[in-house]
């Protein structure tokens, strides 16, 4: 174990005071959040002995800016209210994140905190990851203190393995000055299919290859909601069968690919696939409508702070409720490594990572929206503000080990109609029977 001095109490609230990015919260909260205990007595500075624990997370921006912005900021903050524990943070890049996780946990060299997505349950399943119901219960932890359905993805056969931590869906932004160009009225998106389908085809009609809508061929979380938006379902209720074949489904199917190919409003693949992408595209006023995850505002902003951004929910397609707008939700989750030698420390991180200053720091500032409803990150800036209540119209995908394999033969069999390869029924056809081979073999392993 390494030995270290920490700061003052006093230093510690004088620095605290000063972190930036840390939001005001509401009144109120007192009640129902989880108090982080306090740092040190007051005094001069006193050597102890110092807990270092790891922690692992994949990154919201470019490589070393989470750590340098949002991370390191905050866990200093952390360790001077816990001045017994060090946490030793790592960037793990998505394209590595599953390999290096099951090597490391297989070795039971794994990170005693981490951060979880989708495929979370492969580890469950492997034993690596702790419960924490009982925690939970003797801590006296407010389960209120987050949205309710931001529990459903940590919580596996019945038993809670994570807190929720990043909380994000997709909500549709558009391109006001191009809403204005075309005739239309820059404050008001369009409420259903038909209105976004006007909107977008005036949009076109402006021309110099200006289109009204824009995805990438190959984006899972955005193109696989048509489907939900007419009434149909990816899977059955206990996930063994792909159903995205249904009448409903393939109603959504076919007007998303009449966009491109009847209509010809949506950014032909073959462009939208390339640099400078969808996303640049848009802040290049070429594209008058995208669907994109909330994080995204940011980004266009920070590169073209004149332009004029406007978010709503999804335009209503005919599935009753929600499903009509479904956009792409996910929960990011907080867990602890089954065999971490520091149980205790572990939980006081993930439970002080929650409080609201210190997810605010760190979780406003990457952008995301607030996973407890007590807690609003952007109180002052209306665009992430209405993104945040897009979040009752989010879906997630299933939170299973084969998340990764079904999301490669989703992406491609879409994106081989959007290019014009292949008819939507072959490659809707096709994909069903690749998934339900994977779902028997996964249920066969």
């Amino acid at each position: 174990m390494a030995t270290g001095t920490r700061l003052s109490r006093r230093s510690f609230l004088t620095r605290t005071a000063t972190l930036a990015g840390v939001a005001t919260v509401g009144a109120g909260l007192s009640a129902c959040v989880p108090a982080a205990p306090g740092a040190a007595d007051e005094g001069g500075e006193a050597a102890m002995e110092v807990v270092t624990l790891t922690m692992w997370k994949g990154p919201h921006k470019a490589a070393g800016d989470e750590t340098k912005l949002c991370a390191q900021p905050t866990l200093d903050v952390l360790e001077e209210m816990h001045p017994e524990i060090s946490v030793d943070f790592s960037e793990v890049p998505w394209g590595q994140y599953n390999e290096k996780f099951v090597a490391a946990f297989a070795a039971d060299q794994g990170p005693d905190v981490s951060y979880q997505t989708e495929s979370f349950p492969r580890f469950v399943n492997a034993g690596h990851i702790m419960p924490l119901d009982e925690r939970i219960a003797s801590s006296n932890f407010d389960r209120s203190y987050f949205y309710e359905r931001a529990w459903e993805p940590g919580t596996y056969d019945g038993t809670t393995y994570s807190f929720p931590w990043i909380i994000g869906g997709s909500n549709l932004f558009w391109n006001k000055d191009l809403f204005e160009q075309a005739g239309h009225d820059p404050d008001t998106p369009p409420d259903t299919l038909d209105e976004f389908l006007a909107i977008s085809q005036d949009i076109t009609a402006l021309g110099d290859d200006v289109y009204g809508f824009a995805t990438h061929p190959k984006g899972w979380h955005e193109n696989g909601q048509w489907p939900r938006r007419f009434g149909g379902h990816w899977f059955n209720d206990d996930l063994t069968e792909c159903i995205v074949n249904s009448e409903e489904a393939y109603e959504g199917w076919n007007f998303f690919n009449s966009l491109f190919h009847d209509y010809e409003i949506a950014m032909p693949g073959a462009i939208s696939g390339q640099e400078p992408g969808v996303g640049g595209y848009f802040r290049d006023d070429k594209v008058g409508m995208i669907t994109a995850q909330n994080v995204f505002a940011n980004s266009v902003r920070s590169e073209k702070p004149e332009f004029r951004l406007g978010a709503a929910r999804m335009a209503t397609g005919p599935a009753e409720g929600a499903r009509g707008r479904s956009c792409y939700g996910g929960v990011g989750m907080l867990a602890i490594a089954a065999k971490t030698a520091y149980p205790d420390e572990s939980w006081q991180v993930i439970e002080t990572l929650v409080t609201p200053d210190l997810l605010t720091s760190w979780i406003g500032c990457l952008g995301f929206m607030s996973v407890s409803p007590h807690v609003n990150f952007y109180p002052d800036d209306p665009v992430l503000t209405t993104a945040q209540t897009t979040l009752e119209y989010t879906f997630f995908w299933p939170y299973r080990g084969w998340i990764f394999k079904f999301w490669d033969i989703e992406g491609t069999s879409i994106e081989s109609f959007v290019l014009g390869q292949r008819t939507v029924e072959e490659a809707i056809e096709d994909m069903v029977v690749q998934i339900n081979d994977m779902l028997r073999e996964e249920e066969g392993s």
